[in-house]
């Protein structure tokens, strides 16, 4: 399975989002990832990438029972997941055959290096999720290298190794878990018979964990820059809580990094939409008008014809027959349309002013089945015929423009321009529209309110005597 290959760039596209993910919206994008990654195959081919994960972090922080709650969404929504147990658990590694120090910890190094090298790319698992795994080794190092155990020489050896596992990239996220000292020892002894502090569990030799896994992750980060590695402190938070927290994050990331189309999990959840929308940092600026401007009004103004579509069929779909409002405005709009002979999806979300819009937009391509699976989920409302004519404002010196003009015509409905910008939570536009329309001899009169749709739909209750 093909991926791309900056772990920057995947993480920048992941879109994380604000909070986690509802039962159902983890149902549709893990049933899209499991299908991209697990497509039909021959018993000759090479197995497909396996979706490596590795937990690591400070005593107590709650690995193992996220662990347990992450398995449990990924099986009860298809996969075969294989958490193997960390190597401090594996007889052959922990038994004390062995009195030098070096060697029982180069166990525990290629222990891991097993799993990482033979979980990667697994016939048998979609998931596997190790514990503690190359980055914690690293801090069992170096935290050896401070007690006086291993030698410098060989600590840099066993770093550089990590190093170039680590760069072969073949664990897709880590996660990083840690929890206040307090929380930790509280966890520890809080329903304890004795309160007598471990070798390892007391509030020092956590405070000196700390420091030790944060100069590490630094280490890896500049050794190895742009892994995906995401911290969780858990001191304040449930068991529920962490794994959602670590869904909210896993998710995406695996499917930026599979490089699973959107058309596969986004129109089958209305929410997921939403949520996904509201992220982007821009939001369309739109003047609707009735009528064209004269031709030499747009010359003399310095619009500059950009390009046409040709005739196309719009169609207009309901995510949700209750998203009527009291005007019989759709709070979102949906739609459906081949561009080029491919299908294209758009999403706009609720406008959030009544004369310019200020919708955010979704606009991607998806294949001719997942068009026909849109059909049968959505209830259509109506098809328009549109026709546009796309001009820019003279570009400046930079080459980007910051006005765009559409010169519409709807079939069955009438002329229509557009002037559209785009506008942040900082800077707006509605000034610079308004003086655009006026130079072009539109008047106040000539200002409509909503979408196409709510035009289209005005006209049919028209007709309908409604």
């Amino acid at each position: 399975m093909a991926r791309t290959r900056s772990a920057t760039e995947r993480l920048v596209s992941a879109g994380i989002p604000e909070e986690p993910f509802t039962g159902e919206e983890l149902a549709i994008v893990l049933e899209a990832l499991r299908e991209t990654i697990d497509p039909p195959r021959r018993k000759s081919d090479p197995a497909t990438k396996t979706l490596l994960v590795d937990f690591f972090g400070t005593a107590n922080s709650g690995k193992t029972a996220t662990t347990a709650e992450i398995e449990r969404a990924f099986r009860r929504n298809g996969y075969h997941v294989f958490c193997p147990p960390e190597t401090a658990e594996l007889a052959e590694i922990r038994n004390k055959a062995v009195e030098n120090p070096t060697v029982f910890q180069a166990r525990h190094l290629t222990g891991i290096q097993h799993y990482v090298l033979n979980l990667a790319h697994n016939r048998d698992f979609h998931l596997a999720i190790i514990s503690r795994g190359l980055i914690d080794i690293l801090y069992w190092y170096a935290k050896g290298r401070l007690d006086g155990i291993y030698s410098a020489t060989h600590y840099a050896s066993v770093r550089r190794v990590v190093f170039e596992f680590l760069r072969l990239d073949l664990v897709d996220a880590f996660f990083f878990f840690t929890c206040s000292a307090d929380e930790a020892i509280r966890r520890e002894y809080g329903e304890a018979t004795t309160q007598q502090r471990g070798s390892r569990m007391n509030e020092q030799v956590l405070a000196e964990a700390h420091v030790i896994y944060e100069e590490v992750l630094a280490e890896v980060e500049k050794n190895v820059p742009g892994l995906p590695i995401f911290r969780i402190d858990t001191t304040n938070l449930s068991v529920r809580e962490v794994a959602d927290e670590a869904l909210r994050h896993l998710v995406p990331t695996l499917c930026a990094r599979f490089s699973v189309p959107e058309g596969r999990y986004l129109p089958h959840s209305l929410t997921l939409l939403t949520k996904t929308a509201n992220r982007i940092p821009v939001f369309e600026e739109q003047l609707k008008l009735r009528g064209h401007p004269d031709a030499a009004a747009l010359t003399r103004h310095g619009w500059v014809h950009e390009r046409n579509i040709a005739p196309r069929e719009e169609i207009y779909l309901n995510a949700r027959p209750s998203a009527l409002d009291d005007h019989g405005v759709f709070d979102e709009i949906v739609r459906l349309h081949q561009e080029d002979g491919l299908w294209r999806f758009v999403f706009k979300n609720r406008a959030e002013d009544r004369l310019f819009s200020h919708r955010r937009t979704i606009n991607f391509e998806v294949s001719d089945e997942e068009s026909r699976n849109i059909l049968a989920v959505y209830p259509e409302i109506l098809r328009l015929r549109h026709t546009r004519h796309i001009f820019l404002q003279a570009r400046g010196d930079d080459g980007h423009s910051d006005h765009v003009l559409h010169i519409d015509l709807i079939e069955g409905l009438g002329d229509f321009t557009e002037l559209k910008a785009r506008g942040s939570a900082k800077t707006t536009h509605t000034q610079e529209l308004l003086e655009l329309a006026t130079a072009l001899g539109f008047t106040p009169a000539d200002i409509l309110e909503g979408s196409y749709l709510h035009l289209a739909l005005a006209q049919q209750h028209e007709r309908e005597g409604f």
